[in-house]
This record gives structure tokens, sequence and C-alpha cells, in this order.
């Protein structure tokens, strides 16, 4: 669904609030908000960038920012077969607590080729200094998605990303009750939101397995079915 399809859905589905309850306009400003949300909280939007080591003495110097990097960086995609590879060779995920159970004259340690990564906020870390330039550093990223501002599908326009656009018909229609504010309803629509964006995150993670249960136009797992 392109986003006037969306909007059109929305207003089918909730005949009642009309656009003299609640403008298109407005509508519009929420998908931009819900696009961005889905995307981030079911990690739909996934690439992988290059960038080349730098040469550093300390490991506190050796960072790299994330952001500056990664084009709507939002977080590493350490899913089996991602992380971070350097040189080629994956390394491991850690954490500084954990680096400092294993050794805890890690920070004076002299440069070398890295064995783990951390992250810290936007900032890349190693376990190591490093201790040649022009390597190659490679970061499989979730990544937000571009303004979803015209007239298109949502989700980077992604094609193997349509099954999922009803998720923000049902972020319209949560929105939509919060403001309206009718007694119940807006409890419900939060409700059917989670379920879905759960059952969305689950099958783009790899879990195909749960029962099936039909909302609107689409199909999604109800966690509270029992087999």
């Amino acid at each position: 669904m392109i986003r006037s399809e969306i909007v059109t859905m929305f207003r089918t589905e909730n005949p009642e609030i009309t656009d003299r309850v609640i403008s298109d306009a407005l509508l519009y400003e929420w998908l931009e908000i819900g696009n961005t949300e889905v995307a981030c909280i079911t990690r739909c939007i996934v690439g992988d960038f290059v960038f080349n080591s730098v040469v550093t003495t300390s490991v506190y110097d050796t960072k790299y920012d994330l952001t500056d990097k990664i084009p709507n960086f939002y977080d590493i995609d350490d899913f089996p077969g991602g992380g971070v590879s350097y040189d080629d060779d994956p390394l491991d995920k850690t954490t500084v607590s954990e680096l400092d159970k294993e050794d805890s004259s890690w920070r004076t340690r002299e440069a070398s080729v890295p064995e783990k990564w951390y992250r810290r906020g936007k900032y890349l870390y190693f376990d190591y200094p490093i201790e040649t330039a022009d390597d190659e550093i490679r970061v499989y990223s979730i990544l937000k998605p571009e303004s979803f501002n015209d007239d298109v599908m949502p989700f980077n326009q992604l094609e193997h990303l349509e099954p999922y656009h009803y998720s923000l018909v049902l972020f319209l229609q949560k929105k939509a009750k919060m403001k309206v504010g009718k007694p119940g309803e807006e409890v419900k629509a939060q409700q059917e939101y989670n379920d879905y964006i759960k059952w969305m995150a689950k099958q783009i993670g790899g879990n195909k397995y749960a029962p099936v249960k039909i909302i609107g136009s689409s199909a999604y797992i109800n966690n509270n079915t029992s087999r």
C-alpha cells in the first residue's frame, strides 16, 4: 500500500473518524512517525557497510562514530551471521564488564588485531588498539527508514516488506483512538497494534511457527491462542 491507500484503509475500518475529526494532514504526520517507529521496533530495514580502520595507540581512541559512517544508522544487527567483522574475520560481541572480568589490564594493551567489539551509544569500540590502517571494518546494521513524506510505500519502498504495511493502519488507529478518547477503545487499539508488531518482529526474525489469527486484511500470529 502507498501512503494514501493506508489512510483510505484506516478510514474504511474506522468510518466514525472522518476528516472533520482528524484531518488527512495529521494522519500523514502520524505516518511519518509510525514509519520510523515500526521499522525500528521490528528491525526490518538492514544493510551492511564497510569503512577503513585507523591506527590508534589506546583503546579509548579506538572508536568509530557509527552515525557518521552509516547513513540512517539505528543499531548493529548482531543476529547470527551479522555483527562486526574486521579484515573479513567475524568478531565476538562483548561488553566492558566482560572485558574487565577476562583481563583487568585490557585498557593498556598494545596495538594488535581486534578480536571483540562492543557498542556504547553511537560509538563502535574494539578490545585492542588498531595496529594497521585501511583494514576493512564491516558492520551489519539496522537502519532507520527514509522520510515517509510522499505517496509511496513505507519502509523505504522495500517490496518484501509489503505484507507488513497493515502495521501502519493499526498505528493510525491507535493514535486516533487515543486522540478521540473513547473509553476502552484506545486500550483495545493499543493492544491490537502491540500484538501485530510483536508478530511482525518474530516473522522478520525467522520465527515462523505459531497459530495465525486474521485481523482486517492481514494475518498475524495470536500468541494468546492455544494449539
